[in-house]
């Protein structure tokens, strides 16, 4: 790992500071881009402020906060997975319980709004499903919100009028709507004309993750060697082998970047689920540079340094960030990097 160029150095255009902390002393945990200055957050533990924070003046503004009944402990569970934007909304799926309930009972899972601008949270929807499912791929197209859970894919409008489910049989991840993936059968779905088209890659390749264009996936290795990834188109041109372990169910991020635990690095004690770890490595198949996220030498890390985070996946992809030191994150946002895109 030492041997990587620090993130600083290769896209230091791409890097963001924000403290973790609000002046109160809440704690914060960012969400995503706003705009090219604003980011999104969420402070505090029981009640949940929505704030914008302006990284290039320091400006907070807070955009909404939590009912004061949702103040109860776990009455109000909102996860960055669960959590998405359009041009006009934040949108949340929560799993919640009547007050003073907590786990009394099975939760109610329902659609929830923000104004992008500011404004009172709004309940939009109760959804037919029972909230014991972890949410995952939740993504906002125009006025649909699509997401997935045990249950299978759904989909509701903004307006709370059409829920239903989408492919109820089928274990599918949403990769950028409206294409999903089916591990079992290694095929990329269109969620609206129901095509398929078949993912094909070497036989040294296992755990395929693919996207509408663009696949991931490891080589098969002895437990003593250094894993690599490969990245290749859904029809198996375009190969190219890394070293280091990619993230699981997470293709190219904007068709080109990959994220990579180290080549050393063990799989398993991570946190938060992000199963980055504590250091980690990106890679750019358009310029086909790689560079270290987090710090190599956990000794010399804050010791308020934590685990490289996801925010909340959008269809341009997560922001990524860590404790840095010095009570501040730093994200990388990947829309500042200025590379020139990919030429294949």
């Amino acid at each position: 790992m030492s041997a990587l160029a620090p993130i600083s150095d290769v896209w230091p255009e791409a890097l963001l500071t924000l403290p973790h902390k609000l002046k109160d002393g809440r704690n914060v945990r960012p969400v995503a881009m706003l705009s090219a200055d604003e980011i999104l957050v969420m402070a505090g533990e029981r009640r949940t402020a929505f704030l914008s924070l302006d990284v290039r003046t320091g400006r907070q503004r807070v955009l909404a906060t939590t009912p004061k009944w949702a103040s109860c402990d776990g009455c109000f569970d909102i996860h960055l997975s669960s959590t998405t934007i359009n041009a006009t909304h934040v949108i949340l799926l929560i799993n919640r319980y009547e007050p003073g309930s907590r786990y009394e009972g099975e939760p109610r899972t329902e659609l929830w709004t923000i104004p992008r601008s500011g404004g009172p949270m709004k309940m939009m929807a109760r959804l037919p499903t029972t909230g014991q499912g972890l949410v995952d791929d939740f993504e906002i197209t125009d006025d649909l919100v699509v997401w997935r859970d045990s249950e299978g894919i759904w989909s509701a409008s903004l307006t709370g009028d059409e829920i239903g489910q989408i492919f109820p049989d089928r274990d599918l991840d949403i990769t950028s709507w409206p294409w999903a993936y089916d591990g079992r059968r290694q095929t990329v779905v269109n969620l609206v004309t129901r095509q398929e088209k078949k993912a094909r890659h070497g036989d040294d390749v296992e755990f395929l993750d693919c996207g509408p264009v663009w696949c991931v996936g490891q080589v098969t290795s002895y437990p003593h060697e250094v894993r690599k990834t490969v990245i290749q188109r859904v029809d198996g041109s375009g190969r190219t082998t890394v070293p280091g372990e990619h993230l699981p169910l997470v293709p190219p991020i904007r068709d080109r970047f990959v994220l990579l635990r180290p080549p050393t690095a063990p799989s398993d004690g991570v946190w938060g689920g992000s199963q980055l770890g504590t250091s980690a490595q990106l890679y750019d198949r358009c310029s086909q540079q790689t560079a270290l996220l987090g710090f190599s030498d956990q000794a010399k890390a804050p010791e308020d340094w934590n685990e490289i985070s996801l925010g909340a996946m959008l269809t341009d992809g997560p922001i990524v960030f860590w404790k840095s030191g010095g009570g501040h994150y730093t994200a990388l946002d990947f829309s500042r990097i200025t590379d020139p895109p990919c030429t294949n």
